[in-house]
């Protein structure tokens, strides 16, 4: 059978099922390509393109594990709101992690662990817990346990990571992604890098994204990204609230899909087709507790 090929002008055209190979020249305005196309080829010079494919929602099983920082530290402010008021860094992540759960497809497991709460003498290296474990149905709870964090103790990092690895998600099946939000290394004397690199030995195979949350240190940005990389992950750069939801959509997307979607400018977004239809992209929100205002009071006490 002789491939199809759509010449340029074509304002709008559909093709069916079935064809095995299809080229669509420069100059079409609008193409949309329906099931079952085994090989596609977009030229360029398409104004808009929308692929569907039953393909494009299948996924193994997915499971992402939030991991917050609640240090002392994480009190400091990252940045203004539209207000002219200071965010806590830790205001700053529960807004993304608010957001986030509502965006994130219901087929996926997420749970929600947080260190560095509790500044207990003799305990402050061990402060770390599972809030919500991995699991579906799980976003209101998620929600709410995140709300009353205050940030406290020391930054027990690498005794979080293991017990996130070693517990949370150990026996998880599918692809398995831990997105930490932090502001600093450990301060309990552990190296997470090297700890991290003893992971697939072990047979246990994560990845570890790491948003880094106002980090001026190069070294400590080297500690972080080697975390990062020794596990497959990615390490960000948040210096502002906008950074972190952008660095935190780009790791669910990419957690969700093996893709990332891109942030910044239009000419420098990727479409990102492989993203199920469910996630829409984490977008700035109102201060945090303009939504709820019992929590919005309690912090003005």
């Amino acid at each position: 059978m002789p491939k199809p090929v759509l010449e340029s002008g074509t304002s709008s055209t559909t093709l069916s099922t079935g064809t095995a190979s299809t080229t669509l020249s420069t100059g079409t305005a609008s193409t949309t390509l329906s099931t079952g196309t085994a090989s596609t080829t977009l030229e360029a010079g398409t104004a808009s393109m929308m692929i569907k494919a039953r393909a494009i929602k299948k996924q193994k099983p997915t499971t992402i594990l939030f991991v917050l920082d609640a240090s002392l530290s994480m009190k400091e402010t990252i940045d203004r709101d539209e207000h002219g008021r200071k965010i806590q860094k830790i205001d700053a992540a529960k807004q993304v992690l608010q957001k986030a759960m509502m965006k994130i497809p219901t087929g996926v497991d997420v749970g929600l662990r947080v260190f560095g709460h509790l500044s207990q003498p003799g305990l402050e290296c061990q402060a770390t817990a599972l809030l919500v474990p991995p699991g579906k149905g799980n976003r209101t709870a998620i929600i709410s346990r995140v709300r009353p964090i205050r940030p406290t103790g020391l930054t027990p990092l690498t005794y979080a990571l293991h017990q996130a690895a070693e517990y949370d998600l150990r026996r998880a099946p599918g692809q398995k992604t831990i997105i930490l939000i932090t502001d600093g290394v450990d301060t309990c004397g552990h190296d997470p890098c090297a700890y991290i690199k003893t992971l697939r030995p072990r047979g246990i195979d994560l990845k570890v994204d790491i948003v880094g949350l106002d980090i001026r240190r190069d070294f400590a940005k080297k500690k972080l990204d080697c975390i990062a990389t020794s596990s497959g992950g990615k390490y960000y750069d948040a210096n502002t609230a906008a950074d972190l939801i952008d660095s935190v959509s780009h790791s669910v997307s990419q957690a969700i899909s093996g893709e990332v979607i891109i942030g910044g400018s239009e000419e420098s977004k990727i479409k990102n087709t492989l993203t199920p239809a469910e996630l829409i992209p984490i977008l700035p929100m109102d201060h945090f507790d303009k939504s709820d205002p019992k929590t919005k009071n309690q912090n003005q006490k």
